[in-house]
């Protein structure tokens, strides 16, 4: 007996051994990036442009599909009266991505209509569900007569799953929009000249680069929208200490092999052509008001139609004391929308 417990104490003292002294790789998300094949040059925004910018005909796409309810927000919202809310999925690059849709009760009898693009922030997976992070303006929006079409992205809601390398899922996300807007355009209710963006945080910098790449005057409400440069950006919003040395290796071993200019949007302003109202809180504790006034000021130096509008203490989902703050906001997109004749 006293053999085998010999032999018991000997693996695990092995395995003790091995936990703390055998190494262990750190895996971290900005290992996932292959930046010698360089297969990230086709999403430089000169790259974009020739695809997606200007006149030419971007190659055929699907219309949207319109498929069943989706209960979470059903849950929240309830069913509403003024429209009609669906699950859709549309393709891009191949992959499907999974999105919500709202349709004014009427909207196919009296076509064409306008649609307004809505474009989501940062989101948890855990949880997730089409429409997440949207739904909420989307109704309001809804109930004042616009049609809206949110996207989920790739990895998110029924979407098919996004690319392992964590630099070419940021990059595709503006694809995935600029592919939304033209499976959009296929839906024969729709007025192609009254298509509007409305959009939050990250989804915010997805929208001007969407505007800057297809040079087209889609207005466009952004709400705290992430507007740090890249991609010092992914060193600011790293936090501090190891995850903080990490994102400054990232970014640059990423420029050794890119030029990081072609990938940041805050050097395409004068491919702006739509008007742009920003909205931004006081009591944000994610985005600052700085950041928005510098994006104003460049912007109007190139003689760009755009307004900021700061709520004194609102917070990064424009939300005050009672609420107020946000319908405070949404009202202003409402105004926005209607004075560029969207409606």
């Amino acid at each position: 007996m006293s053999k085998w417990v010999k032999i018991i104490s000997i693996f695990i003292l092995i395995g003790v051994m091995g936990y703390f002294f055998w190494p262990r790789k750190i895996i971290s998300p900005l290992a996932n990036v292959n930046f010698t094949e360089k297969s990230l040059e086709k999403y430089d925004f000169d790259s974009l442009a020739k695809e997606y910018g200007g006149v030419q005909d971007i190659a055929p796409v699907r219309e949207i599909e319109i498929l069943g309810n989706i209960p979470e927000i059903e849950k929240r919202s309830g069913v509403l009266s003024y429209a009609r809310t669906n699950e859709i999925k549309f393709i891009s690059d191949g992959k499907w991505v999974s999105g919500m849709i709202n349709i004014p009760v009427g909207a196919q009898s009296i076509a064409p209509i306008s649609v307004i693009i809505m474009i989501r922030g940062y989101a948890e997976k855990e949880g997730y569900y089409p429409g997440s992070g949207t739904w909420k303006v989307a109704d309001e929006l809804a109930k004042a007569g616009y049609a809206t079409v949110s996207l989920d992205f790739l990895g998110y809601g029924n979407s098919d799953a996004e690319s392992g390398d964590v630099l070419e899922a940021r990059f595709h996300k503006v694809i995935e929009v600029l592919d939304l807007i033209e499976s959009v355009k296929q839906l024969p209710w729709v007025d192609k000249s009254k298509i509007g963006i409305w959009a939050h945080s990250n989804g915010g910098q997805i929208a001007l680069s969407v505007l800057e790449i297809t040079g087209e005057k889609y207005p466009t409400v952004l709400w705290a929208p992430m507007t740090l440069a890249f991609p010092q950006s992914l060193i600011d919003t790293a936090d501090e200490g190891e995850d903080r040395q990490k994102a400054i290796n990232f970014v640059n071993l990423f420029n050794k092999y890119y030029d990081s200019r072609r990938y940041a949007f805050e050097n395409y302003y004068e491919w702006i052509n739509a008007p742009i109202l920003i909205q931004q809180g006081t009591a944000d504790m994610w985005v600052k008001v700085e950041w928005q006034q510098d994006v104003v000021n460049n912007l109007k130096l190139l003689n760009k139609d755009v307004e900021l509008q700061i709520f004194d203490g609102a917070d990064h989902n424009m939300r005050g004391k009672m609420g107020e703050l946000w319908k405070e906001a949404v009202g202003k997109d409402m105004e926005f929308f209607s004075k560029f004749v969207l409606k």
